[in-house]
């Protein structure tokens, strides 16, 4: 508390101070003023705290119903393709649960040493002769061989039937007289 007895500034501009007193506890808050005044413009948003400390983890909840069991489920093999030498193989599954399948891509070996050639079979049954094809196209000639060797006479043939006379043809020239013949012997003496 405090008093303004002795304070003479106090005295000469407040009357009330020419009389010594005691001032009293604070009185109850008067009632509010009426509302309904102009609000004031926002103020610009102040900058972001600093992140608190992360809080204690909260107890681990009940634990919840059991499911109702699931399909079986069915695996089968999809597509199998062969990859290229080299690469990696792959194995994909597809499908709509509880069916399923297995995709798998393998790669390709490489190719072995020759193995050593085994015994001849045996001989098979001969099968039937195939239809004979069509004549092909006839092929250009080829060159001219060499003569061969004159192979033996055959033997003569039967002769063959006398053909037809032909037309007489011209007379020949006169040949040249022949020498005179030998003398005949004599003939027998007339009667």
């Amino acid at each position: 508390m405090s008093n303004c007895c002795n304070n003479s500034d106090q005295n000469h501009f407040f009357p009330q101070c020419r009389f010594c007193y005691v001032q009293g506890p604070t009185g109850p808050t008067g009632p509010a003023g009426p509302s309904g005044g102009p609000t004031g413009s926002t103020g610009p948003t102040g900058p972001t705290g600093v992140t608190g400390p992360t809080g204690p983890t909260g107890a681990t909840g009940a634990t919840g119903a059991t499911g109702s069991a699931g399909a079986t489920p069915s695996l089968a093999i999809g597509t199998v393709t062969t990859g290229l030498p080299g690469s990696a193989a792959v194995a994909t599954i597809t499908g709509v649960s509880p069916n399923f399948l297995l995709n798998l891509t393998i790669p390709q070996g490489p190719t072995g040493a020759t193995g050593v050639t085994g015994p001849t079979g045996a001989t098979g049954v001969t099968g039937p002769t195939g239809s004979t094809g069509p004549i092909g196209a006839t092929g250009a000639t080829g060159p001219t061989g060499a003569t061969g060797v004159t192979g033996p006479t055959g033997a003569t043939g039967v002769t063959g039937p006398t053909g037809a006379t032909g037309v007489t043809g011209p007379t020949g020239p006169t040949g040249p007289t022949g020498p005179t013949g030998a003398t005949g012997p004599t003939g027998p003496t007339g009667p």
